[in-house]
C-alpha cells in the first residue's frame, strides 16, 4: 500500500510540520492516544499526526510508503482504505481518496511532538 501525496498537500503539511517527526495517518475511531471519536461516528475520519520520531505507539502497528517517507497506521484501518491512496489539497483542506472515491474530505493536521 502506498500513499501518494500531491505537491500542494506536501506544502500544506510542511507548513504545519517542520523538522524531524514520525507521521501517523490515524483512523479517528476512539482507539489510541490521538483519537477523539467513538465507534458511533457516522463518517470515516482520519487525522494526519506528527509525533516524536522515537515514539513507539503499539496502536500504529503497520506502515505504508509515501512521498514523505513511511506513514504509520493502525493495521485494521486498511479496511477503510483503497490500494491507490492519494492525499491532495482541495479548498485548503487535505483530502484522502482512493480508487473508489473520497474517503475523508477534511483530514486535519496535528503536531503532537513534545519537542518541536
Amino acid at each position: 500500500m502506498k500513499l501518494t501525496i500531491t505537491d500542494a498537500a506536501k506544502k500544506k503539511i510542511q507548513d504545519n510540520i517542520s523538522g524531524n517527526a514520525k507521521l501517523f495517518l490515524s483512523l479517528d475511531d476512539g482507539v489510541g492516544n490521538y483519537s477523539d471519536a467513538g465507534s458511533c461516528a457516522i463518517d470515516t475520519s482520519f487525522d494526519f499526526i506528527a509525533v516524536d520520531p522515537d515514539l513507539d505507539d503499539h496502536d500504529f502497528d503497520e506502515s505504508m510508503d509515501s512521498d514523505l517517507g513511511p506513514i504509520y497506521i493502525k493495521g485494521y484501518s486498511k479496511s477503510y482504505m483503497d490500494q491507490n491512496l492519494k492525499l491532495d489539497l482541495k479548498m485548503n483542506n487535505l483530502q484522502l481518496s482512493g480508487d473508489a472515491g473520497i474517503i475523508d474530505e477534511n483530514v486535519p493536521i496535528s503536531d503532537e511532538r513534545k519537542i518541536k
